[in-house]
């Protein structure tokens, strides 16, 4: 059991920081997906848990063991972290059980461990191929083997799915997650995939400009999110412009209420919102709106449900994904657009009158807030 921590983690190229003030604490055993837009810093994150780049500030340790500070490296070697690329950099020359055996000492225990590993991922019928005659997903499998060879501490995925087809990725993706999960491995999961992050990781890193915009469990991340930007980043969202109201709706009057029976204060809602979607319960995020004050107010489209008594639309588009579409809506007077997520046996025909309700506590930020995410300046766990 080996928890991976950062503290205070900052490099920079020359005069351009990549990575500013980073902390976080990846429990023991845990998935960890680090989610970013590219350029964020995810990479360099990587590279410097690999011990593959020295770093300027902060500290990075092992249980008990400092691998990396402004004065000490420990190698990648002797680091105990295994790491699967986004290609499968298999040696081309070897077959696939001298891949998995790379680096581990010769004799009767490295065949068993080979073998062993082998069946644990799947492609015991495949070691004595080259690389050359495995499929892509099949070249991973050998990856993430040798990797897991050595017994380390902790296993670092840099986006090993990207190249795979989406069928393919979506699949093998979820395999190797619950693998890891078996193994008990300490796991950083880098990728760009927010619904990979979100269906993958018991934990998730939102990052942007080299900070970290937000940690926290898939839920909190998509259902309470900092700012607008993680708020977009992570899934669609509905804008529209609100007037803060202090009173908490009551309960027999909240859209929201079969969320929340039995859990008043499951969402935090402290006020409600006045919208052109009707008055909402609402939770204010990371500020203290005044009364009467003009918020920006954010949903997802999900939260917008067909109710014939509902606030009246006309339907002006329709973006059709066979489960479900996104349905545009234009509510009048205000002319106003907002985005419905409409599951599919239920969709409307473009021009046709629709009524909306919203079953789900509004987001409320400032109304000019900044995009530029916030910095998460604690260390976070689950």
């Amino acid at each position: 059991m080996t928890t991976l921590a950062v503290s205070h983690l900052s490099i920079s190229y020359g005069d351009t920081p990549a990575l500013r003030d980073i902390s976080l604490v990846v429990p023991s055993g845990s998935v960890v997906a680090v989610l970013g837009p590219s350029g964020c810093g995810k990479t360099t994150l990587l590279l410097a848990l690999a011990g593959l780049l020295a770093i300027d500030e902060g500290t990075i340790s092992v249980g008990s063991k400092t691998l990396s500070s402004p004065d000490a490296l420990v190698p990648p070697e002797q680091r105990g972290i295994g790491w699967v690329p986004q290609e499968s950099s298999l040696f081309p020359h070897l077959s696939v059980a001298d891949n998995i055996g790379f680096g581990l000492p010769k004799g009767r225990r490295r065949s068993d461990k080979i073998d062993s590993l082998a069946e644990l991922v799947g492609i015991s019928e495949l070691v004595n191929r080259q690389p050359s005659a495995l499929s892509g997903g099949q070249a991973q499998r050998v990856a993430l083997a040798r990797a897991l060879a050595p017994t380390p501490d902790a296993i670092l995925l840099d986006e090993p799915f990207a190249a795979l087809d989406t069928v393919l990725r979506h699949q093998l993706a979820r395999e190797v997650v619950e693998l890891l999960r078996e193994t008990d491995t300490t796991t950083v999961l880098v990728t760009h995939d927010r619904e990979e992050a979100l269906d993958l990781a018991d934990l998730v890193v939102v990052m942007d400009g080299g900070r970290v915009a937000q940690v926290g469990t898939p839920r909190e991340i998509y259902e309470s999110p900092l700012t607008p930007w993680v708020a977009s980043f992570v899934g669609d969202t509905v804008e529209v412009e609100g007037t803060w109201q202090d009173t908490a709706l009551e309960c027999e009057t909240c859209g929201a209420k079969e969320l929340c029976e039995g859990q008043p204060l499951r969402y935090g809602c402290s006020g409600h919102v006045d919208t052109v979607l009707g008055s909402l319960a609402a939770s204010a995020q990371g500020f203290n709106p005044g009364q009467g004050e003009s918020v920006r107010v954010v949903l997802r489209p999900e939260w917008l449900v067909p109710q014939a008594q509902g606030v009246q639309s006309t339907v002006t588009n329709l973006t059709y994904a066979g489960h479900d579409a996104l349905v545009e809506l234009m509510i009048a007077p205000s002319d106003t657009k907002v985005r419905a997520r409409i599951a599919a046996p239920f969709l409307p025909a473009v021009g046709s009158p629709f009524g909306i309700a919203v079953r789900h506590p509004a987001l409320v930020f400032p109304l000019n807030s900044h995009e530029e995410s916030l910095v998460s300046d604690h260390v976070t766990q689950v």
